[in-house]
C-alpha cells in the first residue's frame, strides 16, 4: 500500500507508519513533540499547520540520529509546533 507522506492527514499518516512497522518489523520512536519515526529507515513524520488545515511533513534523518541515545532526544524540531 502506498501513502503520500507529505500533505496528508496527520492521523492517517501516523496510522500508516504504525501499520507499516507492524507489517515489516520496523522500530518506532516517538519524539518529545509527539512525532512518530521509523528509526531503522530514517523517516520522521511531522505535522504542520497550513492555513486552517494540519498536514503531514516527512523529515528524513541520518541513521546515526536514530541509533544514538544522545540524538534520539535531540532530533531537529525546527521550532514550536502550534
Amino acid at each position: 500500500m502506498c501513502f503520500p507522506l507529505a500533505g496528508s492527514d496527520p492521523e492517517q499518516g501516523r496510522q500508516f507508519l504504525l501499520d507499516h512497522a507492524a507489517e515489516h518489523g520496523n522500530c518506532l520512536l516517538y519524539t518529545p513533540d509527539d512525532s512518530l519515526s521509523l528509526t531503522d529507515i530514517g523517516v520522521l513524520l511531522r505535522s504542520q499547520r497550513v492555513g486552517a488545515a494540519r498536514l503531514t511533513r516527512p523529515l528524513f534523518v541520518k541513521e546515526e540520529w536514530s541509533e544514538s541515545e544522545y540524538f534520539r532526544d535531540r532530533l531537529p524540531l525546527e521550532g514550536a509546533s502550534g
